[in-house]
């Protein structure tokens, strides 16, 4: 057998015994790495189907949010025409709750102008009211405004210690604000004008709003406190 010195000659050698370079491979190399293109062969094709597994889950995944927004679609307008039917019927029991505290504060009228030291001598009717505006000198005031005056909750006339006449503007709510203490204090105003007489302002309900303590407090607008028991259905 020659003697190989050389790598040179050792390459020369297994080129010309191809069958040598795989006995030496089994001699250099591990299992591990000998397995190594075996395996990564199998690794790749493993990776391809789990490739087409995800897409197939992907594929069902769109499938099945598509159809649960759908659903869920369905439930939020069902749960929208709830919505709207919930606010429906509490518009609709607010202003059954405000007719009924109107018609107990409107019982109270002649309370109301004895907490003010004062004789009712008649509600004024709405023709009454048109009546005065009518008469009176309306120049500057927003039309709206006098509409409004116009279907007030209450105008009462009352009659002093003295024997003067003067008027009572009241505005009635289940929960009296800012809203029914403006308006209030506004017919006021306006009915003292249409008359010259002396006029006060009255909010009335079972609740009131803090925010309008400071006009109660400061005699700009008088309270008259509905009861619970007032209130109760007979």
């Amino acid at each position: 057998m020659s003697t190989i010195n050389t790598m040179e000659e050792l390459i020369q050698v297994l080129d010309e015994h191809p069958e040598w370079v795989e006995a030496l491979r089994s001699r250099l190399l591990t299992r591990e790495l000998l397995d190594l293109p075996h395996n990564f062969a199998m690794f790749v094709a493993e990776m391809r189907e789990f490739k087409s597994e995800m897409r197939e889950f992907k594929t069902q995944m769109d499938r099945f949010v598509a159809a649960t927004n759908k659903r869920f679609d369905a439930v939020d307008d069902r749960l929208d025409g709830h919505d709207v039917m919930f606010r429906r019927i509490t518009d609709d029991l607010g202003q059954l709750k405000g007719v009924h505290a109107r018609n107990v504060a409107l019982a109270d009228a002649p309370i109301i102008a004895r907490d003010l030291n004062l004789r009712r001598t008649k509600n004024l009717t709405q023709e009454e009211l048109l009546d005065l505006i009518d008469a009176a000198d309306t120049s500057g005031i927003h039309v709206g405004d006098l509409r409004s005056f116009r279907v007030a909750d209450l105008i009462m006339e009352a009659r002093a210690v003295d024997g003067t006449i003067c008027y009572v503007a009241v505005e009635i709510s289940y929960t009296a604000n800012g809203r029914d203490t403006r308006r209030a204090i506004r017919n006021a105003k306006f009915i003292a004008r249409f008359t010259g007489k002396r006029s006060f302002a009255v909010v009335s309900g079972l609740h009131r709003d803090d925010r309008i303590q400071d006009s109660i407090e400061s005699g700009e607008v008088f309270w008259h406190q509905l009861t619970p028991e007032q209130l109760e259905a007979e």
